[in-house]
């Protein structure tokens, strides 16, 4: 697969014009009546998900497209799904609580809050590499003259992006330990060796202890995370379930995330590589300055890549307030989402400093390549 489909830009209107309408009132309900009605919610919502999982599957297929920049729009794609699915499974909550199906949240209490959908359905109706293009912060060649450096000036490049990437990896993999916090251990446990099936097969048990809309709400979280594990790809996930309750353990006993991801990412090994690479290149200053120029570009296509993230951290971040979360299936989705996009967000960043022994996801050249490249063409 190569290019999006017409099929494909039909189902992504589809799922788009299902968000929109989920929590619209009918034109023949109740004049002043503020949500639509819970059995007609839960229909729609049914068909919604069915869409939803039809639209994973397409895009899912994109990641193995030739164009990096396709490859890399179809993980946006996947992430502004998994925004939009935590976005989906918060309002069938809240609506669940204006219902007085389930107790409600102080954040659900009055008319029912339905979340804007903007932001992930504007990233997910845009063309996948045009995606793919912003999401990587590609920047348009300067006129003038080529830039010229010298190797002291490339390697403090070099150690700035790297510092930069670890900064933006830790800050965020702290954010998902404030969120996973007073989570049971042995839940988190549990939650990061599940898989898609598991998961989905809770949702078929929830009818004795949820109501139906909250049933429809845990399927939508089961929908990000399977969103999730597309964007991550099946290698990556079998690695990154290998190693994330490790990870969360080390975490929870107190070790600082930087230090971890230190180890992880083994960077000293990538510094002394692109050390090597510079001090045995005979390249002139130009292929230095166009390989640092390069190089200088690589933090801000990490936040674009992970720019995403920060509004799914915060649509689990409202899941967590309502109390129907608490019941154990509904608290395990949750928690395996979170350990997902933690999981998410190493491995990007793992591509960006080329950790010598984590799985790739390899949809774009990391620091020790753009190296190898840059003063290869000099």
């Amino acid at each position: 697969m190569t290019s999006p489909t017409n099929t494909y830009q039909a189902t992504v209107a589809e799922y788009a014009a299902g968000v929109r309408t989920l929590f619209a009132p009918a034109a023949a309900e109740v004049r002043g009546r503020q949500a639509v009605d819970p059995e007609a919610l839960a229909a729609r919502a049914d068909q919604l998900a069915e869409i939803a999982a039809d639209l994973n599957r397409q895009t899912a297929g994109f990641l193995a497209a030739d164009e990096p920049g396709v490859q890399v729009g179809a993980e946006q794609h996947l992430l502004a799904q998994a925004t939009a699915n935590l976005q989906v499974a918060d309002g069938l909550l809240a609506a669940a609580a204006a219902a007085g199906e389930i107790e409600a949240a102080e954040a659900t209490r009055g008319p029912q809050r339905v979340a804007s959908f903007d932001t992930p359905l504007a990233v997910l109706e845009t063309p996948l590499a045009e995606a793919g293009g912003a999401a990587t912060a590609a920047r348009a060649p300067t006129r003038g003259p080529a830039p010229q450096s010298d190797a002291t000036q490339l390697l403090a490049t070099v150690d700035e992006t790297l510092d930069q990437v670890l900064g933006g990896v830790a800050h965020f993999g702290q954010d998902v330990l404030t969120g996973i916090l007073g989570l049971d251990t042995a839940l988190l446990r549990q939650a990061a060796g599940m898989v898609s099936q598991e998961l989905g097969d809770l949702v078929g048990n929830l009818s004795a202890q949820a109501s139906r809309l909250v049933s429809k709400a845990v399927a939508f979280i089961v929908q990000a995370y399977d969103n999730l594990l597309a964007a991550l790809g099946q290698d990556v996930t079998s690695e990154m379930r290998q190693h994330v309750a490790e990870w969360l353990r080390t975490l929870q006993e107190g070790e600082a995330i930087d230090t971890l991801l230190g180890q992880v990412y083994e960077v000293p090994k990538s510094r002394q590589r692109v050390l090597e690479l510079v001090e045995g290149s005979p390249a002139p200053p130009t292929a230095l300055g166009a390989a640092q120029a390069a190089v200088a570009t690589l933090p801000d296509s990490f936040a674009a890549r992970t720019k995403l993230g920060s509004q799914l951290l915060a649509g689990l971040g409202l899941l967590k307030r309502i109390p129907a979360t608490r019941i154990p299936p509904v608290e395990l989705a949750t928690a395996a989402t979170y350990i997902a996009l933690l999981g998410f967000i190493i491995f990007v960043g793992g591509d960006y400093v080329d950790a010598p022994r984590l799985e790739k996801l390899g949809r774009i050249p990391g620091i020790v390549q753009v190296i190898e490249t840059g003063l290869a063409a000099g």
